[in-house]
Order: C-alpha cells, then sequence, then structure tokens
C-alpha cells in the first residue's frame, strides 16, 4: 500500500501542473499528504524520498504554486520573495525533507541501516537505468555523424546531390550531433559516479585508512558535489524555462528548433548526479556510523581504487 501511495503521490506531483490555480495547490496538498502516508506506511525509502521531493520541488517552482499562496495567504509579494529568498525557502525544504526521512528511516521495523542501504540500492539502480538507457544514443550520433561527412564528400563529387531527395540541411545535422553529444553526457554523469568511472586524483587518499577515505568522500559529496549539482538543477530549470517561454530556436537560420529540450537535459542530468552523490553520502554514513556487518556492502569509498601499486593493494587499516 506505501509503495502505491508513493507512485500516486508522483502522478499528482506530474498532474498539478497542468491544472489552474486553486486546483494545481489542493493537488499538490493531497500529493505530499500520500508521500507521509506512503512513509508512514514503511514505502521503500528511495520512493518516499522522490515522492516528497516531487510534492515539495512542484510545488516551490510552480507560478501558480508558492506564489499565488504566499501573495492570497501572506500578503507577500511573490516575484520579490522568491528572489530575495529563494535560496531560504530551498534550504528549509531540504532540511524539512531530511528531518523527516531521518524519522522514516528510524521507524523502520530493520533499522535505519537497513533503511539507508535499500534506499541507496534503489537510487543507484534507477541512475545507472537512465544512464544505460542514455548510453544508447551514442548509435544515432554515430549515425548522424557518418551521414554527414559521407554528405559532404558526395557533395564534393557531385554538387547535384544538393538538390536530391537524400541532401539534408548540414546546419540541422551538426546541431543534432552536439544535442545528442550533450544529452548522452548530461544523462550518465550519475552512472558514472555509481560505477565510480570519474577521474581521481588519490595521491593522498591511497595513504590513508579505510574511514579517513570515507569521511573524505563524505565531505567532498556534501560540501562540493550536492551544492554544485543542486544550484545546477536550480539554475538550469530556470535556463530552460525561460527558453521554452519564448519558443526559443537555434541562432543559425537553418538550425533546429524547440531548443529547450536540450537546455532541459542540464537541469536533468545534474538531478541524476545528486541522487548518485546522495546514494554515496548515504552509504558513506552507514560505513561510518551503522553496524559492522552492514559494511561490506557499502565500502566502495573506504578501499583503494589502484589495486596494481603493490603494497597499497591491500586495504588500510580501520
Amino acid at each position: 500500500m506505501g509503495t502505491w501511495l508513493a507512485v500516486i503521490c508522483l502522478v499528482l506531483s506530474a498532474a498539478s501542473v497542468m491544472v489552474p490555480h486553486p486546483a494545481a495547490n489542493i493537488i499538490l496538498a493531497a500529493a505530499f499528504l500520500a508521500a507521509l502516508a506512503a512513509g508512514w506506511m514503511r514505502a521503500r525509502g528511495a520512493l518516499v524520498l522522490a515522492a516528497m521531493v516531487a510534492a515539495v520541488a512542484t510545488f516551490i517552482v510552480s507560478s501558480d504554486g508558492l506564489g499565488l499562496f504566499l501573495k492570497e495567504l501572506a500578503g507577500i509579494n511573490p516575484r520579490s520573495f522568491w528572489k530575495d529568498n529563494s535560496e531560504v525557502v530551498a534550504l528549509a525544504a531540504g532540511f524539512g525533507l531530511t528531518a523527516l526521512y531521518v524519522f522514516f528511516a528510524r521507524r523502520s521495523p530493520a533499522g535505519w541501516p537497513r533503511y539507508v542501504v535499500d534506499t541507496t540500492r534503489d537510487l543507484d539502480n534507477a541512475v545507472s537505468w537512465v544512464g544505460r538507457i542514455a548510453a544508447w544514443l551514442f548509435v544515432p550520433m554515430m549515425l548522424v555523424i557518418t551521414y554527414d561527412i559521407t554528405q559532404r564528400k558526395l557533395i564534393e563529387w557531385d554538387s547535384d546531390f544538393i538538390t536530391s531527395i537524400f541532401y539534408l540541411d548540414s546546419t540541422k545535422l551538426q546541431e543534432l550531433e552536439w544535442h545528442l553529444h550533450a544529452t548522452l553526457f548530461l544523462l550518465c554523469l550519475g552512472y558514472a559516479y555509481v560505477k565510480d568511472a570519474h577521474v581521481r586524483i588519490e595521491l593522498v587518499r591511497d595513504h590513508l585508512s579505510n574511514r579517513s577515505r570515507v569521511w573524505m568522500e563524505l565531505v567532498g559529496v556534501c560540501l562540493f558535489l550536492l551544492t554544485y549539482s543542486f544550484l545546477i538543477v536550480k539554475f538550469g530549470y530556470t535556463f530552460a524555462e525561460r527558453s521554452w517561454k519564448i519558443d526559443e530556436i537555434s541562432a543559425a537560420q537553418t538550425g533546429l528548433t524547440h531548443r529547450w529540450i536540450i537546455k532541459g537535459m542540464m537541469p536533468v542530468g545534474f538531478a541524476l548526479l545528486y541522487a548518485a552523490g546522495l546514494s554515496a553520502a548515504f552509504k558513506c554514513m552507514v560505513y561510518l556510523f551503522g553496524p559492522e556487518d552492514l559494511r561490506h556492502e557499502v565500502d566502495e569509498y573506504a578501499i583503494t581504487h589502484h589495486a596494481d601499486i603493490g603494497e597499497l593493494a591491500e586495504p588500510a587499516k580501520n
């Protein structure tokens, strides 16, 4: 039942975008209540977290959500309030959601460490699933590049090819190439972090103890990765929204239209990276503060990543 409530919350959050005020606020209130009920009924942590974030984020970013709520109930100008207090609102929402997640984790019959570990697995699976699908964009990207290059050579050999039905505008092809490449890169950022495929310079880290390595990862994730990803999601959403509102097209006369689609990939990609970073932070916390019998499930940030350098291949002592 808890799982269904979480799914209902996600559906209601999406539906609220398509209905006018005040119905949108009513739907979002129902969505958030469904998320709380899902957590109370011990649904999986990742689903509860996703449901709560969807309801709160939709309410905050919706022009018919927080803005009209403030204007009607509190007499506050929504534009000036959001401009002056957007960081405060986001931080308050973040702390509130964190407190609720901790509360639900502590209610878990299996204990908070197992609840958190299950959450990390679900987050990793979701991010990996998106990354694996996005990786297939490599195929159409290579086909477009190959056709663009082949077409240029054919034109050099026979200029009449331009008038044939097989000719495609080169500007559109080149823009489609970087659109596909950017989408592939952005949607695989989180997947790469889950698989620990990002570049690491570990001259210091390899000589630290296991717990020190985990502490370094946790501090780095919280101070840099999560903070940076949050800012990119926040400003990237505004970036894409403005592009959609003005129906932005390519600066080139024969370029592609609907520029908001590729710009929308930026907040989506960094939201996935944020989820991967959140999973990493949870793993570090379980390793540092959880029971020893769960450490083997979350120890990827405790070991060295260079198993071919002799004595450092052995794990350092805790």
